[in-house]
């Protein structure tokens, strides 16, 4: 409600209009495709499985990671996790 005393009608705030068939769609697509990779026994049974967890909570980044398994790219890059762990032996021999 407005208070400052002018004679002109509130305006009310109105959504931006949305191809929302479009984008349902879209998602629909990705978690098909999702679904199909993760029956891909050619696929990593390790990334399978961060696919299927993706998909089970809606997560944001699925179309990313079903790009990346759909190129032959590493879905999650753990290499970082060799690194700590070969500090971690290091740390604890000395």
């Amino acid at each position: 409600m407005s208070t400052h005393g002018s004679s002109a009608p509130e305006r009310q705030a109105t959504p931006q209009a949305t191809n929302s068939t479009k984008n349902q769609t879209l998602s629909e697509g990705i978690k098909r495709r999702a679904q199909s990779l993760i029956n891909d026994r050619t696929i990593d049974a390790n990334e399978r499985t961060w696919l299927r967890y993706a998909l089970e909570i809606n997560d944001p980044a699925l179309p990313e990671l079903v790009r990346r398994a759909d190129a032959g790219e590493p879905i999650i890059d753990d290499s970082h996790l060799l690194e700590v762990s070969t500090e971690e032996k290091i740390n604890a021999a000395g």
